[in-house]
């Protein structure tokens, strides 16, 4: 099984996405800068079985998705079309704001030979969440399984089955790419991360902009959002009580897992 890692960027001459680009193929890992989706000026154009329901967006977040964030999911979402597309059993995906920690090739290696049920392994994430301890993986990682939404995509790694599932599920925008992972338990999405991060990323002005105001407030927004919420709240829970061993026991990190100053 090989391994193609994506690099995605809005200027391709970015010396933080070279740097990472260079590194990558010094430890033998197949590296590309390919460029995202642009939706800082307009929203986007949506392209095959795409589609943005900004109804269920305010239904989800009481918020419509701004071009930007529209434009930062379909860079990911693409991507991961045009893995599938080519055959590929496995992508890994980087944004262009992030530098590799030592061992970086050694554990992308590691991550291929995983058994298919691990469909997404975040190479870094930005929530502190309890976690189950999985197995050990090359170059002093450790794999482990978040019991919630470990937030970001900075760096991760899908294999084919992952991807399928995002592909499908993900096919209707409606929230930001990396909630689309965080709703892992909606559509039987095996999120896994590791600890330390293997990647960390570079303080700089981000150029997803959100939505500043949430949508005007009424009775019949706050009543779907609520019931939205109730109805996400349960299918959480009995996803963990269907696979209760698949994530205990869990416990959170005793020391620093990554150096991102975003980790909460």
């Amino acid at each position: 099984m090989s391994l193609n890692a994506w690099i995605i960027a809005l200027n391709p001459e970015n010396p933080v996405a070279l740097e990472l680009k260079r590194t990558l193929e010094e430890q033998n890992i197949a590296a590309q800068i390919q460029p995202a989706v642009d939706g800082r000026k307009q929203m986007p154009a949506l392209q095959g079985r795409e589609q943005l329901s900004q109804d269920k967006a305010v239904i989800y977040r009481r918020t419509p998705l701004t071009s930007a964030e529209v434009g930062c999911y379909l860079s990911h979402y693409r991507l991961i079309q045009r893995a599938y597309e080519q055959g590929l059993s496995h992508i890994c995906l980087f944004e262009d704001d992030v530098v590799a920690e030592p061992g970086l090739g050694d554990l992308l290696r590691g991550i291929v030979q995983l058994d298919e049920n691990a469909h997404l392994v975040r190479l870094m994430s930005l929530k502190i969440r309890k976690r189950k301890i999985v197995q050990t993986l090359p170059a002093g990682y450790t794999l482990v399984r978040p019991l919630r939404g470990a937030v970001g995509t900075q760096g991760y790694v899908l294999n084919r089955a992952g991807m399928k599932k995002v592909l499908d599920f993900g096919a209707t925008v409606y929230m930001p790419v990396d909630k689309l992972y965080d709703n892992f338990f909606l559509y039987g999405l095996n999120c896994f991360s590791v600890e330390p991060h293997a990647v960390y990323e570079i303080s700089r002005a981000t150029t997803v902009t959100k939505s500043k105001l949430a949508a005007k407030k009424n009775w019949k927004i706050e009543l779907r959002w609520r019931m939205n919420k109730l109805s996400r709240s349960v299918q959480r829970r009995i996803h963990y009580w269907i696979r209760y061993d698949e994530y205990h026991p869990a416990k959170r990190p005793q020391k620093a897992i990554g150096k991102s100053k975003r980790i909460r």
